[in-house]
């Protein structure tokens, strides 16, 4: 192939392959630019699933606009052979950039957003991708994160019966040129059944997992032990690998969840919350537990336990081989530098004094004073039990002494380790915990066709096809008297429908249905999108009054009517 000519482009350079083909470099001397040549191999020529995948593919990602996307140029055939004709990319996968401990937090935020940014893009066109793992997310060394490989990706599949969607699925799932994808499906996808939005960010928390940790998420020696431990395991706590701030632990956290109705609900929602991080985190609001949040830091490879250090620390303290504290105390220059002084805090002023010449004391005397400094300092309080026990010690343990050691935040602990510096104080014991009182519930009714507002949450892009899932939120509180039985922002689900019947000339619009609403005991009501306490209508056009758009059907924002379908009872609190 490298020297050959397909269509007007010049094959310079093989760049790889795969079970659907091989990827050159070739020069397009038209436009004096690199592509990326993809073709598909001689044995999918000859299988029509193989090649509705490679058309499908570039149909889907050619329909999307975003920079994170990869785009597509051209689709041709030539001596019986399909190629596909896409931008190039220089640089580098994260199947090859994710090292061992896993990214920075800085660098995992960094592409994270990214990556949300074009799914979410993907996701208000209709088109889900399907097959996202490190392989398919190029990175180049300015950090701009491309997305690739829409090969699986699932358009407009919602007329499908659920038979056919099964039976498109299965060879997706066992072909052997994707059998690494296996530990990146969702419950759903891994079992064959209908997959939606959900799936991807399903997808999504586990190649962060695996960004922040270095660990695959579910992984086990074969494909169906794999796909059992997605189905029944769940993921092991980020913290058993590395640091990272609380929130995106739980961001990430709650995107893997079994059940779909219990992650993020949309894409939309998971890209605004990993902003928020990112937005904390590069302002210096947010840090990484145990370590100081500054440039080096989040550049620097991030340590994968950082209880070691404290450990050996501890060891040689107890052991006397090395008197760590004094020996920084002692060989600290005369002029700090920034980062000392700010780990440090400087010793109090010395007592007025009273004529006479203070006693000469050791370099290894620990005072009062010094246990605050190391208190302040945020060492470990096993290290300062430690370096007590293993100094000699002149504490004052006065009264106004031990007020000033509690107003220096000094635990009491260590305090009583001062009183009786060469013995073991053993940890106090847990107060006992109060115990929880039980929630008293009552039941409230809530009767059959009333209404309350709700909002769209993402744009409904023109062409989407019936059955294509909706998501709204309630605009405000709902209340029965003075108890809330539906709290705002509840989510609220629905379904796109088909054109209405024209009645003489009139009508024809795209119709919507609603579904349910989450009241505040966790229940879903049952909800219509038109009035009338007995009617079994469930429809409502979704394009707003008077706005008129070619390419959506209905922005974020838009906000309709519900009404409860039927007489409904929720569990308030009393």
């Amino acid at each position: 192939m490298v020297g050959r000519r397909i269509g007007h482009y010049q094959i310079l350079e093989k760049l790889g392959s795969g079970g659907m083909g091989e990827i050159f470099k070739a020069q397009d001397p038209r436009l004096n630019r690199f592509v990326a040549i993809k073709s598909l191999s001689a044995s999918g020529a000859e299988d029509p699933e193989r090649r509705r995948r490679f058309t499908q593919e570039a149909q889907a990602a050619s329909a999307l606009n975003h920079p994170n996307i990869i785009t597509i140029y051209d689709v041709l055939t030539e001596g019986g052979t399909d190629y596909m004709v896409m931008e190039f990319i220089a640089g580098r996968t994260l199947a090859e950039r994710i090292p061992k401990g896993g990214l920075a937090v800085a660098e995992a935020l960094q592409y994270g957003v990214q990556i949300a940014d074009a799914l979410r893009t993907a996701h208000a066109a209709g088109i889900i991708h399907r097959d996202l793992k490190p392989g398919n997310v190029m990175v180049t060394d300015s950090g701009l994160v491309k997305v690739l490989d829409f090969g699986l990706a699932k358009i407009d599949t919602a007329a499908l019966s659920e038979e056919t969607q099964t039976l498109r699925a299965a060879p997706m799932t066992i072909e052997g040129s994707i059998l690494g994808t296996v530990s990146y499906m969702s419950p759903e996808q891994a079992q064959g059944r209908k997959v939606d939005a959900r799936s991807d960010i399903f997808s999504f928390g586990v190649l962060l997992y695996e960004m922040v940790t270095g660990e695959k998420a579910f992984s086990a020696d074969s494909s169906i032990s794999t796909i059992a431990s997605i189905l029944r395991d769940e993921v092991r706590p980020i913290s058993d690998f590395a640091s990272v701030p609380n929130e995106l632990e739980e961001a990430i956290r709650r995107s893997v969840r079994k059940d779909p109705g219990e992650r993020w609900q949309t894409m939309e929602e998971m890209f605004q919350a990993l902003t928020a991080v990112k937005q904390k985190f590069d302002s210096g609001h947010l840090t990484v537990p145990g370590i100081a949040h500054s440039a080096k830091a989040t550049t620097q490879p991030r340590k994968r336990k950082l209880w070691i250090p404290v450990v050996a620390a501890s060891a040689l303290v107890v052991a006397g081989g090395l008197d760590w504290w004094w020996f920084t105390r002692q060989h600290r220059p005369a002029t700090a530098r920034p980062a000392e002084a700010a780990l440090v805090p400087p010793k109090a002023a010395p007592p007025p004094t009273t004529g006479e010449k203070p006693e000469p004391r050791g370099p290894a005397v620990l005072t009062n004073q010094d246990v605050i400094a190391m208190v302040q300092a945020n060492l470990a309080q096993s290290l300062i039990l430690g370096q007590i026990r293993a100094s000699e010690t002149r504490f004052d343990l006065s009264t106004p002494e031990l007020i000033r050691l509690a107003k220096a935040g000094v635990p009491e602990r260590v305090i009583e380790q001062m009183r009786h510096p060469k013995g073991v104080v053993a940890a106090p014991a847990p107060a006992p915990s109060a115990p929880t009182p039980a929630t008293v519930t009552r039941q409230v009714h809530i009767l059959g066709g009333l209404p309350f507002p709700v909002r769209l949450l993402a744009d409904v892009p023109a062409g989407a096809e019936a059955g294509t899932p909706l998501h709204f939120q309630a605009v405000e509180d709902y209340r029965v008297g003075d108890n809330v039985a539906i709290a705002r922002g509840a989510r609220v689900t629905g379904e796109l429908m088909g054109a209405g019947k024209k009645v003489l000339g009139i009508g024809g619009k795209v119709q919507f249905r609603l579904e349910s609403v989450t009241a505040v005991d966790g229940t879903k009501l049952k909800i219509k999108a038109s009035p009338g306490r007995d009617s079994g209508k469930n429809q409502h056009a979704i394009e707003p009054p008077g706005r008129k758009s070619k390419d959506v059907l209905a922005p974020a924002g838009t906000e309709y009517t519900a009404y409860f379908d039927g007489d409904q009872t929720v569990a308030v609190k009393k």
